[in-house]
């Protein structure tokens, strides 16, 4: 194994860049940061940057006792980022960091893109409704795909959440050159080029590991101990849909009044991000319809990352639900995670990738998505079958483990260690410019007329492949 301590002082195995805010206030993209260099750390030197307008600073107690460095960066100032970049072996990115800070291209590191967010799919249905004129929403979305697909030429190393993203990103990879003939010499199963590391969860070593805790009284929301408390565990995006689960609750309350629904947050905590329009629309039918600090109830503040457990804890069902579209079969929902921690059942729509895992692995119900009715029994039947609940936490309880994130990073800190250990691994990275190239029209020949031919090609195609080769390389 390799040691932090045998690496020269000044210098840094790993440099995790975090686009997102990091401290007692983060969101999905900060988590994993934090997450992966907690982690990495147990085996490596290694260094966190996170924005300047993180809320916390290095000196607050979230920092105390960490097995790596923290610090801040501007966007404005490439300095300390590219200083950074030059004393570390590995550099791990995420998001639009390759973007704002280009610099990182230029150095002699291995560069690793965290694509876990598939924020070119993400974005095309969030700015469908912030952006009504189709030609912004286009120029916004070739924009987004340049800075996607210079992740994908610039990358040594690629990391995604599930296989399904797996599948897309190789696709993409593919069509970009960075799979040929010469890659597939080297490293026929990829290995070295890209890993599955889901979201992970990390396990409380204090507090019940599932029920209701002592803190449970102590919820700033009028839920009794007899009330079944449906728990919305993260924010109110716009690709979410709460509208269908107010309305489904709305008529489930008519037949059970013990109902009751926490959406954790309406604001997210990264400072430069909008407001959600979706948010307010919940919070504006809930009132409408006579729920809102009855039985919805929303929380105006985030909740710290260490204090979250009060509320999980004191849930009975952790709930996602959303609208189907293309990004929803790619979308890895971080905040389930939360749910699998605290081996709370699960409702959720139908169609990604959690979901598949709700219904074959028995730890909640599935609906279809934009179903009130459909909707409306399940919350019924998790608030009624004590006894399916039991069974659902008691399944969780044993599926949870694969999750914790020493046991998903393994991948991660495998290629690390082969990066550390040994030479430089191949790598096929290709500039902009190049894979423009491949796209380019090619002027015709004599050997595409040939082939355009429906009477010659057959005959071609009896040709041993070298002499087509060959033929194609003087003709072209």
């Amino acid at each position: 194994m390799i040691k932090p301590t045998d690496r020269p002082a000044g210098r840094y195995d790993v440099f995790v860049i975090s686009e997102d805010v990091v401290g007692e206030k983060m969101a999905g993209p900060g988590i994993r940061a934090w997450e992966l260099a907690r982690v990495l750390a147990k085996e490596f030197r290694v260094i966190l940057a996170v924005p300047d307008y993180s809320p916390s600073r290095p000196g607050d107690p979230f920092f105390k006792e960490i097995p790596f460095q923290v610090i801040h960066y501007a966007v404005s100032d490439d300095r300390l980022i590219r200083d950074t970049g030059e004393r570390s072996r590995i550099i791990l990115l995420q998001g639009y960091v390759l973007s704002k800070f280009p610099v990182l291209k230029k150095l002699n590191s291995v560069l690793i893109m965290d694509l876990y967010v598939p924020f070119v799919l993400e974005n095309m249905f969030v700015h469908q409704w912030k952006i009504p004129n189709l030609r912004d929403r286009e120029f916004i979305h070739r924009n987004d795909l340049q800075v996607f697909h210079d992740l994908l030429l610039t990358g040594d190393h690629f990391l995604c959440a599930n296989d399904r993203q797996k599948d897309l990103f190789l696709g993409n990879l593919l069509s970009l050159n960075r799979i040929h003939p010469a890659t597939l010499e080297d490293d026929p199963t990829l290995e070295n080029l890209i890993s599955v590391v889901p979201f992970g969860l990390t396990e409380e070593k204090q507090g019940p590991a599932e029920g209701v805790g002592p803190e449970s009284t102590s919820l700033p929301f009028p839920v009794g101990a007899d009330d079944v408390l449906f728990l919305w565990g993260g924010v109110i995006s716009n690709w979410f849909d709460p509208l269908t689960l107010i309305k489904a609750l709305a008529q489930a309350v008519r037949k059970n009044d013990r109902l009751k629904l926490l959406f954790l947050s309406t604001v997210h905590p990264n400072p430069l991000l909008p407001e959600f329009d979706m948010a307010g629309r919940a919070v504006r039918l809930a009132a409408d319809l006579g729920l809102q600090g009855r039985h919805v109830f929303f929380n105006p503040e985030w909740v710290p990352y260490q204090e979250r457990g009060v509320f999980f804890r004191r849930a009975d069902v952790g709930v996602s639900i959303h609208k189907i579209n293309f990004e929803t079969y790619y979308a890895f929902r971080t905040r389930m995670l939360d749910y699998f921690k605290y081996s709370l059942p699960i409702l959720c729509t139908e169609g990604d990738f959690f979901a598949e895992r709700v219904a074959k692995e028995g730890i909640g119900l599935t609906v279809p998505a934009e179903d009130i009715g459909a909707l409306e029994a399940a919350i019924l039947k998790l608030a009624e079958d004590n006894d399916l609940r039991k069974r659902c936490r008691a399944r969780l309880g044993l599926i949870k483990s694969g999750f914790e994130w020493e046991k998903v990073t393994e991948p991660l800190r495998g290629y690390c260690r082969r990066v550390l250990a040994g030479p430089p691994i191949s790598t096929s990275r290709l500039s902009m410019h190049n894979a423009r190239a491949l796209f380019r029209p090619r002027r015709s020949g004599i050997f595409r007329r040939l082939i355009q031919n429906r009477h010659l090609w057959p005959a071609l195609q009896r040709l041993p492949a070298r002499v087509s080769v060959k033929l194609k390389r003087l003709w072209k």
